[in-house]
């Protein structure tokens, strides 16, 4: 690999959230994370104790997904699924903010919904909230952001890649600005090329959630993107 593509897996969170992956596709993900030092691997919530014994003694941080795709679970839910991937050995959540409750002025739920998730994250786990920018406006977009990052999300994540589409330049440089260095920015959905990447991190993206990471980095192949 190029020291870019070394630079560029080190923030790449490998990522398998299809509804037919199966035992065998965690083992191979797992395996393609702890070769090419991948950011996480991030599986569906029921194989969390695979990926946790897959890569145990790796350093490599499992994470899961809360509230996926769509964001509407009730917060005692939310907060059963977080504690429950957290027991059983995850690292990082990707939790989806209640869309609907944003857009219908729910400020006060959405925030208290992270903000008590971020409170079971205090003890190491990294809590990334995605936004969906798919659905947002630019300052819906900034103001979501702003609301994660004070709500305790040490990530804030474009795209579950499961909506309208995925994540943008111009999405990116939007939460940069309204976070600054307050957070992280994960840019996920649609990430086909090695110049998207690089332009999504020259934008302002810590973070990159990539379905078919190993293409992206070993062959410059076009990939595709989810979580």
């Amino acid at each position: 690999m190029t020291a870019w593509d070394k630079n560029l897996s080190k923030i790449i969170d490998h990522t398998i959230l299809k509804p037919d992956a199966t035992e065998t596709d965690i083992r191979r993900v797992c395996s393609e994370t702890r070769q090419y030092r991948f950011a996480a691997v991030v599986v569906p919530p029921c194989y969390v104790p695979l990926a946790v014994s897959e890569l145990g003694g790796s350093g490599v941080p499992v994470c899961s997904v809360v509230s996926f795709p769509l964001g509407w679970e009730p917060l005692d839910v939310k907060l059963k699924q977080t504690e429950r991937l957290l027991s059983l050995g995850a690292d990082e959540i990707d939790m989806v903010m209640n869309v609907s409750g944003f857009l219908s002025g729910q400020m006060s739920l959405v925030e208290k919904e992270i903000a008590e998730i971020a409170s079971l994250c205090s003890d190491g786990a990294i809590l990334k909230v995605i936004i969906e920018t798919a659905y947002l406006d630019h300052d819906q977009i900034a103001l979501a952001a702003q609301l994660g990052v004070e709500a305790g999300a040490n990530i804030i994540k474009t795209s579950t890649g499961f909506g309208p589409r995925g994540a943008s330049v111009d999405d990116v440089r939007i939460i940069k600005s309204a976070v600054s260095d307050r957070a992280g920015i994960k840019a996920a959905g649609g990430i086909r090329t090695k110049p998207q990447a690089q332009a999504l991190v020259e934008a302002g993206a810590t973070r990159l959630g990539c379905s078919t990471s190993v293409s992206l980095i070993s062959e410059g192949k076009s990939v595709g993107s989810s979580g």
